[in-house]
């Protein structure tokens, strides 16, 4: 999976190797350098990045800008993560212009030392507007727990059904059903899978002491068109029992 950094980190939500985790670090979502005209962008901030996060367009600009043109990014969606993460979801104010290439930007003196500069995408002629499809529902493959530097990587592992021929990105929501807290968050599935939990230094899902949870997910492309999830939502057990790979 491609990612786009602001400061060479140590999270997401895969295995890491490092012995110890960085302090801060942003990614920011399409991954590819090609969008349609209606795409939204989904940026997360890690540790101390958060703070960033919650202040985009009060403390800190975030905006497209292609040569003199600019387009401001607005803030649809806060998502609070349960391990050092946090992410905005973001919609562009007026429409992309074909044919054009643009910049991220959110203004802040100490992102990076690159003109405060997140990502550019090349834009093509072209509206999405077709939902994920699905195939069949969510099953649960497998659970993983492996033990780290800094403490261990989890995950519940399910399959990914969904189709589309944009990226696409999972809204998840679980709810302990010990304490009825629930947590939303987006998540980029790993090829034909969806997991569920957190890396060696972060993520956006914690379990604690309740060993029982469930989990729905609807499924979203670059251009915001959703598949909501239908039915009961799915139970499922945190990993309790070490295992020696993802």
């Amino acid at each position: 999976m491609k990612q786009i950094l602001i400061f060479l980190i140590s999270f997401l939500y895969t295995v890491s190797t490092y012995a110890e985790c960085s302090n801060d670090g942003l990614w920011i979502f399409p991954n590819g350098k090609t969008i349609k005209q209606n795409t939204i962008f989904i940026v997360d901030g890690y540790a101390d990045s958060q703070e960033i996060v919650l202040g985009l367009n009060q403390k800190y600009n975030v905006y497209l800008k292609s040569g003199e043109k600019k387009i401001k990014l607005l803030v649809t969606e806060i998502c609070f993560g349960q391990f050092y993460m946090t992410q905005a979801i973001l919609k562009p104010e007026t429409e992309l212009e074909p044919d054009l290439e643009y910049v991220v930007y959110i203004d802040h003196d100490i992102i990076n030392k690159n003109n405060n500069e997140l990502a550019s995408y090349k834009v093509v002629a072209e509206k999405d507007t077709q939902k994920p499809k699905l195939s069949s529902k969510p099953k649960e493959l497998q659970k993983t727990l492996v033990e780290y530097g800094c403490g261990p990587s989890i995950h519940v592992v399910f399959s990914n059904p969904a189709e589309d021929e944009s990226e696409i990105i999972v809204r998840t929501t679980v709810k302990n059903l010990k304490t009825g807290k629930e947590t939303t968050y987006y998540i980029q599935p790993d090829g034909d899978k969806i997991k569920i939990g957190h890396g060696m230094c972060s993520g956006a899902f914690s379990f604690d002491e309740n060993e029982h949870y469930e989990v729905e997910f609807s499924f979203v492309d670059t251009s915001g068109n959703l598949t909501h999830w239908v039915g009961s939502r799915i139970k499922f057990t945190k990993p309790i029992t070490p295992t020696n790979h993802e």
